[in-house]
């Protein structure tokens, strides 16, 4: 568990420096952009300054028919964070999910699509090159005394280049269907060092400081929706979306806040 949470110490920041970890990944609720982290500074009559209170606003840039997002609520930064982490907590504490998500790890990734079109390339390939050893050859071989000579040098070349355009086409075809390939591979390792942080998230989380925090939400979570009012029991939260397939559909999660119960609605992605 240590080792995994060393996965996540990626991002060196000043000190002093605020990380607001839902900056982009929290939306506006009325134009649906990335609502960001700011810090209200006030003060008192006597001049001093009361306790930093930072919170999630909208930029109010976007457009909206015509006209600029007006939604100008300053959202309880601590509250929300602290919702979101309760939020995925009661998710991976609970059997069903903790079993599902065991069940990801290490899953096989169906790469044999992308297999076969990197095999195909590469046939096409090693029957280009020997195509144009062939021409060589045979522009080796011109008899130079023979009265067609330019004609079938001409001819000749104009094969070769041909033969090199395709050369040139298939490799670049070669690249990317074996650059999609390690992508492949490589987002399935990203995804199974989540699904084994989320196992072990109540005892990793708290560890982790604020820049860990920020890099793992942004791996797993692709947004997440609030109200456009705080209800009355407190909660601002309305439901997330994760980046991984980690339920099957959506349902609704509860939270206690001070004897009231909050429902929560979280979603998954598909795979894509």
């Amino acid at each position: 568990m240590a080792a995994q949470a060393k996965k996540y110490e990626k991002v060196n920041r000043d000190k002093g420096e605020k990380i607001h970890l839902l900056s982009g990944i929290l939306k506006c609720p009325v134009c649906g952009t990335g609502m960001y982290g700011n810090k209200a500074i006030k003060k008192r009559k006597d001049g001093s300054n009361y306790k930093d209170f930072y919170y999630y606003g909208c930029k109010h840039r976007n457009m909206t028919r015509g006209h600029k997002c007006d939604y100008r609520r300053q959202v309880h930064e601590e509250m929300l964070d602290a919702a979101v982490a309760e939020v995925i907590s009661k998710l991976v504490s609970n059997p069903k999910f903790s079993d599902l998500i065991r069940s990801k790890i290490n899953m096989e990734v169906d790469t044999s699509t992308l297999d076969q079109e990197i095999a195909n390339y590469e046939k096409q390939l090693r029957q280009l090159y020997h195509n144009k050893d062939s021409i060589l050859s045979d522009i080796d071989s011109l008899d130079y005394e023979d009265k067609h000579y330019q004609r079938r040098k001409t001819d000749l070349d104009n094969r070769l280049y041909k033969t090199y355009d395709k050369i040139e086409e298939a490799e670049e075809l070669l690249v990317s269907a074996k650059a999609k390939r390690r992508s492949l591979l490589a987002d399935k390792i990203t995804g199974d060092n989540i699904y084994k942080a989320l196992i072990f998230f109540d005892k990793l989380y708290d560890k982790m400081n604020e820049a860990e925090k920020r890099e793992f939400l942004s791996q797993l979570v692709d947004n997440v929706q609030i109200y456009e009012e705080r209800k009355e029991n407190g909660q601002w939260l309305k439901s997330i979306e994760f980046k991984l397939p980690i339920i099957e559909k959506e349902f609704t999660l509860s939270l206690d806040n001070n004897a009231q119960t909050e429902t929560v609605v979280l979603m998954s992605r598909k795979d894509k």
